[in-house]
This record gives C-alpha cells, sequence and structure tokens, in this order.
C-alpha cells in the first residue's frame, strides 16, 4: 500500500509540474496533442530547461515551444530564440563543398592539401595514400576528434591549428574506418576559406542563409541578436561556455527553430543539385550505418528511411530528421545538455514520427 501511495504522489506532482509548464501548445489537433506529451516527458528530468520544436508535414510548418529561455526567469522559449545548433553546423559546410563540387572548385576524391596553403607532408597515410575530401566529410580519414587536448569547444588561433595540423599522425586506412573527428570539418572549412577567400560565415550567408532567408543563423552573434541568443546550461544548472567561433565549420552556428524549418524544408526538396549530393551516401550501406555529407542515413527500427544529424556543444543539444518517404521533419532545439538528452530527444523524434504517420 505504501508503494502505491507514493507512486500516486509522484504522479500527482508530476501532473502538476507539466500544468504549469510554459508553453504555446494550442491542443487542438492530435499531433499537439502527441507533441504536449513528449515535450513535457522530456522536460520533467532535474535540470532541463527549455525546447523548441519544429515539424513538417503535409507541406505544413507547425512550431512549439515548452519551457524557460533560463532557470527560474518564467520566461518561454520562441520559436525566434537562437541556439547553439552544434554539429549540425557540419551539414552546412558540407553543403558547401557540395556546391564547390557543382562549381567546379572542388573534387569528392582529391587530395584535400589542393585546397590548402603551403605544404602539409604529414597529410598522407603510410601508403601514399592522401587525404581525400569524401574521406573527411565521411569521418573515414582517421583524424583526430579534436586538437584541443580533447576538449572540442576550446577556441583556436590559425597557428595553432595549422601546427597541430602539420604534426598529424595518419594511421593505415583500414578499409575506410570510421572515426569521428570535428578537426576533419574544421580543415573542410579552412580549405573553403582558402578556395573562396571569404570567411566562413560569409559563405555560409552568401550561399545558403542568404538565399534561405535563414536571418537568426549565424557564427557571431551581433548586440541586434544577443537578446535573442539563449545561454546553454549543464546537468547541474551551470551556465555552459559559449561555443568558440574560431574555426567554426565543426559546430559554431546559431540558428532557431523559424529558420531550421526553412532549411529542412530545403532539404526534403531536394531541388537543388548541391542538396541531393550531400544525401549521397560516402560510407556504409542505407542498412547499416550509412553516412553522406555528415548526414546519418538508414532505417529506423520500423524501416522509415531517414537523413538525420543531431548536435551537441557545452550546454545545449539539437536534433534534425528528414523523412523524404513522408515528406516530413522533426527539429528539436534545446538550451541543456546532460548525459540522457540525446537518447531522449531521440525518443522524442521517434512519439513524433510515430503520430504522423497514423494520419495516413
Amino acid at each position: 500500500m505504501k508503494k502505491i501511495g507514493i507512486g500516486i504522489v509522484l504522479f500527482a506532482v508530476y501532473a502538476n509540474c507539466s500544468a504549469q509548464l510554459l508553453n504555446d501548445n494550442p491542443l487542438k489537433t492530435q499531433l499537439d496533442s502527441a507533441v504536449d506529451r513528449s515535450a513535457k516527458l522530456y522536460l520533467s528530468k532535474t535540470g532541463r530547461v527549455g525546447i523548441s520544436i519544429g515539424v513538417i508535414y503535409n507541406q505544413h510548418h507547425y512550431r512549439y515551444n515548452y519551457g524557460q529561455t533560463a532557470p527560474e526567469s518564467d520566461k518561454l522559449t520562441q520559436s525566434s530564440s537562437i541556439y547553439e545548433i552544434g554539429s549540425i553546423t557540419k551539414t552546412f559546410t558540407g553543403l558547401l563543398v557540395a556546391q564547390a563540387i557543382g562549381e567546379g572548385k572542388m573534387k569528392l576524391d582529391a587530395d584535400i592539401r589542393k585546397y590548402l596553403p603551403g605544404n602539409f607532408p604529414a597529410l598522407h597515410y603510410p601508403s601514399g595514400e592522401p587525404v581525400r575530401v569524401g574521406y573527411l566529410l565521411s569521418h573515414t580519414a582517421m583524424f583526430p576528434n579534436s586538437f584541443a587536448g580533447g576538449d572540442i569547444s576550446a577556441p583556436m588561433t590559425e597557428a595553432y591549428f595549422l601546427d597541430h595540423l602539420q604534426q598529424i599522425k595518419l594511421d593505415s586506412l583500414k578499409t575506410l574506418k570510421y572515426a569521428y573527428s570535428n578537426v576533419g570539418y574544421q580543415l573542410l572549412g579552412y580549405a573553403l576559406e582558402h578556395i573562396y577567400q571569404s570567411d566562413y560565415e560569409t559563405l555560409i550567408k552568401r550561399h545558403i542563409t542568404g538565399p534561405l532567408r535563414m536571418t537568426n543563423t549565424f557564427v557571431n552573434r551581433t548586440p541586434v541578436k544577443s537578446a535573442q541568443v539563449l545561454n546553454g546550461y549543464t546537468a547541474s544548472g551551470e551556465k555552459a561556455q559559449p561555443v568558440p567561433t574560431s574555426f567554426p565549420a565543426a559546430g559554431g552556428l546559431h540558428s532557431c527553430i523559424d529558420d531550421m524549418l526553412k532549411y529542412a524544408d530545403y532539404q526534403l526538396a531536394e531541388k537543388d543539385a548541391a542538396v541531393k549530393l550531400t544525401h549521397r551516401i560516402i560510407y556504409g550501406n542505407v542498412e547499416q550505418d550509412a553516412v553522406g555529407f555528415q548526414w546519418a542515413i538508414g532505417r529506423t527500427r520500423n524501416w522509415d528511411y531517414y537523413i538525420r544529424i543531431d548536435g551537441g556543444t557545452n550546454g545545449f543539444r539539437s536534433f534534425c530528421s528528414l523523412y523524404p518517404n513522408e515528406q516530413a521533419a522533426i527539429i528539436l532545439l534545446t538550451n541543456e545538455k546532460d548525459d540522457q538528452a540525446g537518447a531522449d530527444l531521440y525518443r522524442l523524434t521517434t512519439a513524433i514520427l510515430g503520430t504522423l504517420k497514423s494520419f495516413k
């Protein structure tokens, strides 16, 4: 009887907290209800702060915001609230590479040194095989994850990065073994800057965010945008260090749900040859851990074909999942990071997808 009593109390506490949770969900449709259940469950865990959710289905955009912009702020997150998006940035970098390939400025199988200033004699394998662009895109170059002592969020100077690049020691290809690397995408960004003679943020604005009118997606915050930029938080509730802006091509972008819905629409449509190229499998196969231009490509346990990416920085977690067969997308942006956040966001995505599929 005591266990039953405790369970009733806990349920009552959870229900009360859920009822008081700030949100803008109109609760008029089946999708609204599914999002409401999943978002409240996600934020019920201690330390979680806020989440913004974007859904594309049947050419309609749906936006939901839950929780707070900061602990105890009593301010609801907005669809224009700006989050760090972590490794989702790499899909933007991959798209820039795809556009460069389409313009004849890069080749997928080319030696990366062709696009770098100076000599980098260490950028080859013991067999003499060069480090190719495609290896970097698919994380099969056998590069280290970071040059900053394991801290991928540490800022770096150009001199520091190039010095470590000169000293890099690469193993044999080992049949293109997958090894996730932020360094590889930092190097791709550096190569793109050299090819176009423009900094990364300018390239992103010129080729992606400008044409798509993604006005709240950027590397460096401006005074005008600062009020919309959220702080990230650790699992212990401490304010996290912002993502560094040096070598941003691996994880330095900020964005919001409004902008990410535009980006997901653009990706789903595949009208641009460069977008279609980024969804091309470079490593693996669709039934088993395939990788495109950063995008993970495969099938869920229910055989739903997906193209997805997730990201994380010191105080943020993010998901962007595309389902081409359903012409659907689900984007999740949060301003707190803990060890369970990734798995819980995956469950949230799965729950929303299940509801969308039930509409057929």
